[in-house]
């Protein structure tokens, strides 16, 4: 199976050497489209609790949960997972000046804070991708964006906030994220990086407007899904590299394209594209370091490559589709038939 394969290392060369840009132009116009981001920089407000001297912590811990409410008490029972039933205690308060003053978190989150106290450049690449989806979808809610620390990357809250954990995109030379236990794997670390904080939020975005619903399913339906997002993301980010929409490196990139009509020989020969073992199929739509039953080169994930191929030939082969009317197509397998996809 392997001698198949192209070699990373030639491809990677093939590559470096030409201006090669197979990225279609997703440019709409959206001057015209307002959006007001409304701001908070929970991160700030909540590590200056750790500066106050040996102030009583007590009300100003009172002041923040007035002020976030549903998120506070999210934050502090779901990330932080400290007791907390509905009123600011004292013991709380307590608990949560510990963990601030830690020198271990402490230092990780003073850093941050101090690399990102000025958002202002990501704040405006996150309003222009929030006019593309208006654009696309007229109806879109725009969250309220909050800034805040220790925890995912990004996630939404309900459909009026998106949160960003800004300690999660530091840089791949980061020291925390290399002394972390359990160690974090350098795939994952790879992408740690300011340039993925749209991204991935715009993703969150995605993935929170139109739902996988995975009761019952095949991996050919969360296959196509997972497509639908990456094709709905270069429309949202027209300008963002596909390395950075999708999260596979550029050379990752280029291995999938030159092996594509291997890739796809492989998921029919091992009949993959119909199985409903989640067990099976959720290693070939997942992050990993590479995919198994493929050469060590190969990237993880590659089924959501797969579908995102297969939803660009759908797209073309089928033009009275638009992309509001895609996201709405829950037919995985009307996707594959009508999109003739056979590279």
């Amino acid at each position: 199976m392997y001698k198949n394969f192209i070699s990373l290392f030639v491809i990677a060369i093939f590559f470096s050497a030409c201006s090669c840009n197979s990225k279609k132009n997703y440019e709409v116009n959206v001057s015209n489209i307002k959006v007001d981001l409304k701001i908070e920089r929970f991160d700030k407000e909540i590590i200056s609790l750790a500066h106050q001297a040996d102030s009583d912590p007590y009300e100003p811990i009172v002041s923040l949960h007035k002020k976030y409410g549903d998120f506070f008490n999210f934050y502090m029972q779901e990330i932080l997972a400290m007791d907390f039933e509905g009123d600011t205690s004292r013991a709380l308060a307590d608990s949560l000046l510990v963990f601030l003053k830690n020198p271990y978190y402490q230092s990780v989150f003073d850093t941050t804070v101090l690399v990102y106290n000025n958002v202002d450049d990501i704040n405006s690449k996150l309003a222009d991708g929030f006019k593309h989806y208006l654009f696309y979808f007229p109806q879109t809610h725009i969250p309220t964006i909050i800034y805040y620390l220790n925890g995912p990357r990004a996630f939404t809250y309900g459909d009026s906030l998106l949160a960003i954990g800004l300690d999660n995109y530091m840089g791949s030379d980061f020291w925390y994220y290399h002394a972390v236990q359990p160690p974090i794997p350098q795939f994952l670390i790879r992408r740690l990086r300011k340039e993925y904080i749209v991204p991935n939020a715009m993703e969150v975005m995605a993935t929170n407007l139109f739902p996988f619903a995975d009761y019952g399913k095949k991996l050919i339906d969360e296959l196509i899904y997972k497509g639908k997002i990456n094709y709905l993301l270069q429309h949202i980010l027209p300008q963002t590299p596909d390395s950075l929409v999708s999260g596979f490196s550029q050379v990752e990139l280029n291995w999938l394209d030159e092996n594509e009509t291997e890739i796809w020989k492989f998921y029919l020969k091992n009949n993959l594209l119909y199985e409903t073992d989640p067990m099976v199929f959720k290693k070939y739509i997942s992050d990993a370091p590479n995919t198994s039953g493929m050469p060590p080169e190969s990237p993880g994930n590659t089924g959501s490559w797969l579908g995102w191929k297969i939803v660009q030939k759908f797209m073309q082969e089928n033009p009275t589709y638009t992309l509001k009317s895609l996201m709405q197509e829950t037919d995985a397998q009307k996707i594959l038939t009508l999109s003739k996809y056979k590279p």
